[in-house]
C-alpha cells in the first residue's frame, strides 16, 4: 500500500470511528427513549440532510468531528406537546387548514405516510362537519389509539403522538441511563479498538521477533548487489559454515571484515556461490570492526489462532511487529495524557512549536501527524499491521481522552450527573427534595475556556506536523 494511499484510507477511518461514537450516543439514547433530532457529520453549514422519523440526519461543510443533538441537554430545547395540543390547542380558534396542519405535524413526528393518511382520512371522516376544537381533539385521539400499536416504550410513536416529550428529555430518564448514554461514545472506540487489534491478530502475520535467512532488499552499491545477490534469495551459508538462522550467518559475515568471502544462496532451486568482500564497519561503543555485506533480510513472521488472537487483542505484550493488547494501550494512553496536559508537558510543546526545543519522538502528535505516520508505517514489511495497531490506540486515547471529567467532554457530563446524584441523596436524606441541578452557566463556564485551550493546543501540534514532522 502507498503512503498516499494508506493516509487516506486512515483519514477516512478516523472520520468512520468519529461516526461510531456519535452512533454510541444515538443508539442508546433512542433505545432509552429520549429524543434525539439530529445526527450529523462534520460542522458548519449544512451540505447535505435527510429526515427519517423524527431525526434528520445529514453532512456539513467541515469534517471534523461529528454530532448528536439529544433534546434535554440544553436548556433552550422546546420540549413538544402532544398532537392534538399542538394542532387543536384549547381555547384558540382552528388553523386555517386544519387537516393540512394536522398531516404536517404527524409527518413531522415522524408517521409513515400510510399511518398519517389513515389518521387524517377518519379523523375529518368522524368529526365530519363540527367545527369544535375539543371535540376534533377527543376524536383525533381516539383514533390515533386505535390507528397506532401500542408498544408500552417510551418514545414510541403512540408516545410522540399523544405524550409529545413527556418524559423524553435527557434529564427526564434515570441518572443510570444518561451516564449509559453518555460513556456510550467512548465506549464505541474501545469495542472498535478491539475488534480492530482481533483482526490483525487473526488474519494478518505477526513478526516473532527473529529474521529469516531470505533477502527482503539488496542496497545499492554494497559488495551484495556487486556479486549478484538478488531480493528473494534465500542465504544457506557462509564459506564453509551451513545454518538455517540468519543470526548464525551475520555473526559468520561480521567476523570477516574485508576479507573475501563466499556466500551461498539458494535461487530458483539452485546453490550459488557468490563472492563478496564485507565493508569495514566500526562498532561506536567497542570500537571493533566488522563486515557487512549490504542486505536486509525478511522478516520471520506467524499466524495465530482465534483464541491466541482474542488474547493478543486483550493483553498483547509492548513489541515491534506484534499487536499489542487493548490494556496496554490504556495504560499508554493514560500515561499519555498526564504527560501532555502536564505543565511540563504542556511548556514543551509550545517550546518545541516556538523552535526553543527539539521535536520530541515520542511527544503528543495531532491528526494530521497520525496520518502522516500511517504513511509512513504502510511502507515497511508489515504495514498494514501497523497501521491497524495506529488505528486502535488512537481509538483508545481518544476513548479515554473523552472520558476526562472536565467540560465539554463526555467525562465532564459524567461528572455533573455524579455532582447531581451525590447531592441529592445528601437532600433526601434530609428531607428534602431531590431536584438539584447544576446550573448549566457553570458547566458553560467551564466549558469556554477549555475548548479555547484545546484548540489552541491542536493548532500548535498542527503546526508542528507540518514543519518539523515526526519521522519513524
Amino acid at each position: 500500500m502507498s503512503g498516499g494511499i494508506a493516509i487516506t484510507v486512515f483519514a477516512v477511518a478516523l472520520i468512520g470511528a468519529i461516526m461510531l461514537h456519535e452512533l454510541g450516543h444515538f443508539a442508546t439514547a433512542r433505545w432509552f427513549g429520549m429524543k434525539a433530532d439530529r445526527y450529523f457529520l462534520g460542522f458548519g453549514p449544512t451540505l447535505w440532510s435527510t429526515k427519517r422519523g423524527e431525526t434528520e440526519y445529514g453532512v456539513k461543510a467541515l469534517p471534523l468531528g461529528g454530532f448528536v443533538r439529544i433534546c434535554g441537554m440544553s436548556p433552550t430545547d422546546d420540549r413538544n406537546a402532544s398532537v392534538m395540543d399542538t394542532v387543536f390547542p384549547f381555547g384558540e380558534p382552528l388553523p386555517e387548514d386544519p387537516w393540512g396542519a394536522l398531516e404536517e405535524e404527524l409527518r413531522r413526528r415522524g408517521t409513515p405516510r400510510q399511518t398519517t393518511e389513515h389518521i387524517c382520512r377518519r379523523t375529518r371522516a368522524t368529526v365530519e362537519s363540527r367545527i369544535d376544537p375539543g371535540e376534533i381533539r377527543d376524536v383525533l385521539r381516539e383514533v390515533i389509539i386505535t390507528e397506532v400499536e401500542d408498544t408500552g416504550r417510551v418514545g414510541d410513536l403512540r408516545h410522540r403522538l399523544l405524550e409529545g416529550d413527556r418524559g423524553r428529555f435527557f434529564h427526564d430518564r434515570p441518572p443510570w441511563q444518561r451516564a449509559i448514554v453518555l460513556f456510550a461514545g467512548s465506549g464505541m472506540h474501545f469495542v472498535l479498538a478491539f475488534v480492530t487489534l482481533f483482526a490483525a491478530a487473526a488474519f494478518l502475520p505477526q513478526w516473532t521477533g527473529d529474521l529469516d535467512t531470505r533477502v527482503a532488499q539488496v542496497i545499492e552499491d554494497s559488495p551484495a548487489e556487486e556479486a549478484g545477490l538478488q531480493p528473494g534469495d534465500r542465504v544457506v551459508g557462509v564459506e564453509e559454515l551451513r545454518a538455517d538462522e540468519y543470526s548464525v550467518l551475520r555473526d559468520a559475515i561480521r567476523e570477516r571484515p574485508g576479507e573475501p568471502i563466499s556466500v551461498v544462496v539458494e535461487r530458483d532451486g539452485e546453490e550459488l556461490a557468490l563472492l563478496m568482500v564485507p565493508e569495514v564497519n566500526e562498532d561506536p561503543e567497542t570500537g571493533e570492526g566488522f563486515g557487512t555485506v549490504g542486505f536486509a533480510p525478511e522478516l520471520e513472521l506467524r499466524r495465530v489462532g482465534a483464541v491466541d488472537a482474542l488474547e493478543q487483542a486483550l493483553v498483547g505484550e509492548v513489541a515491534p511487529g506484534r499487536v499489542i493488547g487493548v490494556i496496554p494501550m490504556f495504560v499508554g494512553s493514560i500515561e499519555g495524557i498526564i504527560n501532555v496536559f502536564s505543565p511540563s508537558g504542556l511548556a514543551d510543546i509550545v517550546a518545541q512549536a516556538t523552535g526553543q526545543q527539539e521535536r520530541d519522538v515520542e511527544g503528543a502528535v495531532s491528526i494530521v501527524g497520525a496520518a502522516a505516520l500511517a504513511g509512513q508505517a504502510s511502507e515497511g514489511a508489515l504495514g498494514l499491521l501497523a497501521i491497524l495497531g495506529l488505528f486502535a490506540a488512537i481509538n483508545v486515547f481518544i476513548g479515554i481522552f473523552n472520558l476526562a471529567p472536565v467540560p465539554p467532554l463526555d467525562g465532564g457530563h459524567l461528572a455533573i450527573l455524579g455532582i447531581e446524584k451525590v447531592v441529592n441523596t445528601l437532600r433526601r436524606l434530609r428531607g428534602k427534595a431531590a431536584d438539584y441541578t447544576v446550573d448549566p452557566r457553570v458547566f458553560a463556564a467551564i466549558a469556554i475556556p477549555v475548548i479555547a485551550g484545546l484548540l489552541v493546543l491542536m493548532g500548535l501540534l498542527i503546526w508542528l506536523d507540518i514543519t518539523d514532522p515526526i519521522q519513524l
